[in-house]
C-alpha cells in the first residue's frame, strides 16, 4: 500500500436523513487499499447506515461516494456488488434450505463481474473460502446445525466469495466470548492478506487496537475523531461520547484489558 497513491473508496460530505434527522451528517474520509480501517462509535451513531449507504441500499441525500476514482452514488446494490464492493450483516440470514458449502457458493454465483463462475467453478472456489474462514469441516452440513460463530463465519464466507477488492464487515464479532473473538480476529487477518481491503464496525476495542491501522469514530452521524486506534482511544471527546471514563481509568491502568 502507497501513502500517494489514490483512495480506493472516498467519502465526500455523505449525508443520509431518515424523517429529516440526519442518520449520517456531512461524513468524509478515504479509504486506501490494503487498509484495515475500523468504524467505531455509541450505538445509534450510524455506523450501520454508512455501511449500507456505501454498499447501495441507502440512497444519498448529500455528497458522494467514488470507488476507485468513479461515483457510485445512486448505484444499486447488485452494481457496487459487481465493482468489488462486498458486505455482512448484523442479522445473519443464510439460506436455512441448503447447506454451507451451497450457502458460500451463492456469493462466487453473484458476485462481482470478474468473479462469476459456473456451478462447478463456483463450488471450488466455496471450497476454498470455507477453509479460509475454518468452515471447511462443516461444508455438507446444513446451517441449522451451525453455531451463532460459525454462523458469522459463514456470512464472512458469502461475502468473501464474491471476490470482493473491499469487504465491509458489520459487527461479525458481536456475541461472541473471547477464545471466539480471537478465532474471528485471525479469520479477519487472514481474509486481508489475500489482499482484501477492509473497513468493519465494531464495538470491541481490542478488534480495533489488533488489526485496525485506523480507526474513525461517528457520532450523531458525523466524524468525532479519526487516527491512529491507540491515539482515537486517548482522545477526551471520543470518552466523553463513547468509551465513558471507566473504560479510560482501565486502560491506564491495565492497557492489555478489553473495552466495551
Amino acid at each position: 500500500m502507497s501513502a500517494t497513491a489514490a483512495p480506493q473508496l472516498e467519502l465526500r460530505s455523505v449525508t443520509k436523513r431518515f424523517g429529516g434527522v440526519a442518520a449520517v451528517d456531512g461524513v468524509t474520509f478515504e479509504v486506501r487499499e490494503g487498509e484495515i480501517v475500523g468504524i467505531i462509535g455509541p450505538n445509534g451513531a450510524g455506523k450501520t447506515t454508512l455501511l449500507n449507504c456505501i454498499s447501495g441500499i441507502h440512497r444519498l441525500d448529500g455528497g458522494d461516494i467514488r470507488w476507485r476514482g468513479d461515483s457510485i452514488s445512486g448505484m444499486p446494490p447488485h452494481r457496487i456488488a459487481r465493482l468489488g464492493i462486498g458486505r455482512t450483516f448484523q442479522i445473519v440470514r443464510p439460506f436455512g434450505s441448503m447447506t454451507v458449502r451451497e450457502n458460500a457458493a451463492v456469493g462466487a454465483l453473484f458476485g462481482s463481474a470478474d468473479a462469476r463462475r459456473r456451478p462447478r467453478e463456483a463450488f471450488e472456489l466455496a471450497d476454498h473460502v470455507l477453509e479460509l474462514v475454518g468452515l471447511e469441516a462443516k461444508a455438507r452440513h446444513p446451517v441449522s446445525a451451525l453455531t451463532i460463530p460459525d454462523r458469522k463465519r459463514l456470512e464472512v464466507a458469502r461475502a468473501v466469495a464474491t471476490r470482493p477488492r473491499l469487504l465491509l464487515l458489520d459487527e461479525v464479532m458481536a456475541g461472541l466470548n473471547n477464545v471466539e473473538i480471537d478465532a474471528a480476529l485471525e479469520m479477519v487477518e487472514t481474509v486481508h492478506a489475500t489482499g482484501v481491503t477492509v473497513l468493519l464496525i465494531e464495538h470491541v476495542m481490542r478488534v480495533i487496537v489488533g488489526v485496525c491501522r485506523r480507526a474513525i469514530v461517528l457520532d450523531f452521524g458525523q466524524v468525532l475523531a479519526e487516527g491512529e486506534p491507540e491515539s482515537v482511544l486517548r482522545d477526551e471527546r471520543v470518552i466523553q461520547a463513547y468509551l465513558g471514563e471507566r473504560y479510560a481509568k482501565r486502560r491506564r491502568t491495565d492497557p492489555g484489558r478489553d473495552g466495551p
